[in-house]
């Protein structure tokens, strides 16, 4: 065990099951409520780490809630899981103190990703000043690293309104976005940490894990799975000897499944990069995958 306790608010038992169950299999302590007059008797009764909150939380406003804890314990780390997630609800959250704001469906290691960062940008705000923390350069293994993003941000005129993109363009160097990479970016744009990873976590074209060199999206939606996308994405899967959301050994390609491209009328339809590939058939996918080196 780890010694972290975590408190879990939710009124749905699935929920309560799933987020406890990764939880707990990391090493935490969950204490789980599932009314906001408990929540406030477990905050008052014992020392906790991090707070957990679903919107689903019977009778109560999260937003209203996350407000009324960070008041009282500004320094704790509150994250606002959404059932039903919105960009608008998402910005409202970060207004109201919380650290992150996640979709319920993020998978179970990018969930134990950002709590993890949550617990160690809280060690930090207890260890650091406010302004020494907001300039903290981190340790790169590569030095090239710091160039590639402070090239990055000096393209953007190291302007904080420009964050989405020095992400994206961070992202395009390299590949996926390192903790060291967004603390950085925290510290050269003096944005808050917490709104930095609310912001990589929050858009699904950000990753916080390798990605292979090149990037497989196979649309699921509607028209594309009645034409087929299914079996695309199985044969996919087959012809890479990976499953959507991992990446092959030798890092040249990532594979995933969206929603939906805006292709409808090319279905079935799948991205590599920034390339479309429409009305494809099984048959044609291996030499499709074999101009992308």
């Amino acid at each position: 065990m780890n010694g972290l306790t975590i408190l879990l608010g939710t009124a749905s038992a699935e929920v309560k099951a799933k987020l406890s169950g990764v939880l707990q299999g990391e090493g935490y302590d969950v204490d789980s409520v599932g009314l906001a007059p408990g929540l406030f008797a477990r905050l008052a009764e014992r020392t906790l780490d991090l707070v957990l909150l679903s919107d689903d939380l019977a009778e109560t406003n999260v937003l209203d809630l996350t407000t009324r804890i960070h008041d009282l314990h500004p320094k704790l780390p509150i994250v606002v899981v959404a059932t039903e997630p919105s960009v608008r609800d998402a910005v409202e959250a970060i207004k109201h103190g919380a650290y992150y704001y996640l979709e319920a469906s993020i998978p179970d290691s990018d969930l134990l990703d950002i709590i993890a960062g949550a617990l160690e940008l809280e060690l930090e705000l207890l260890e650091e000043a406010e302004h020494k923390r907001a300039r903290r350069l981190v340790s790169f293994e590569d030095l090239e690293s710091i160039e590639a993003i402070d090239s990055v941000m000096k393209r953007h005129d190291f302007a904080s309104s420009r964050l989405v993109g020095v992400l994206q363009d961070i992202q395009k160097e390299m590949r996926y976005l390192t903790h060291d990479a967004l603390r950085h970016v925290a510290g050269r744009l003096g944005i808050p940490l917490p709104r930095v990873y609310s912001v990589a976590t929050f858009y699904k074209s950000f990753s916080l894990k390798p990605r292979g060199r090149h990037t497989v999206s196979v649309c699921l939606g509607t028209a594309c799975h009645v034409q087929g996308g299914v079996g695309i994405l199985e044969k996919l899967e087959r012809e890479l000897g990976i499953k959507a959301g991992e990446m092959t050994f030798d890092e040249r390609f990532s594979l995933e499944s969206v929603r939906c491209v805006g292709c409808c009328g090319l279905a079935p339809v799948f991205v590599v990069d920034e390339d479309f590939h429409g009305k494809v058939t099984q048959d044609k996918i291996a030499s499709i995958l074999e101009n992308y080196e």
